[in-house]
């Protein structure tokens, strides 16, 4: 028989669980409607190739994560994305590691002349 305990453990759990995605939609919804009232105040011309045009595809596509149950998985690993990452980027894909192997490899970022 199961030990009761446990499985109080494991539905406490997973209410934090759902509570930490209900905060991390909360943000992404606020960040994708900041990135679009922002690309609306942009002039014309300038809408296809403004920075908020890139915010807005990959806010979308964290909600379409989190929508299919793959939010906070990296995808360089598969291991978990921790929750201080997420709440300062939320629609980072990758784990603090994978991004730190990949700035190794793309090499130092040469200034603008």
């Amino acid at each position: 028989m199961a030990d009761i305990r446990s499985v109080h453990a494991l539905m406490r759990a997973h209410e934090r669980h759902e509570a930490q995605l209900d905060t991390l939609r909360d943000l992404l919804t606020e960040r994708l409607a900041a990135a679009r009232a922002e690309l609306a105040q942009a002039p014309a011309a300038l809408r296809r190739t403004h920075p908020a045009r890139r915010r807005i595809g990959e806010l979308e596509a964290a909600l379409d994560r989190m929508e299919r149950g793959l939010y906070g998985i990296c995808r360089g690993c598969g291991a978990f994305i921790e929750m201080s990452v997420l709440l300062n980027a939320p629609q980072d894909q990758e784990c603090a590691e994978c991004r730190r192997a990949g700035e190794r490899r793309a090499g130092p970022r040469r200034a603008a002349v």
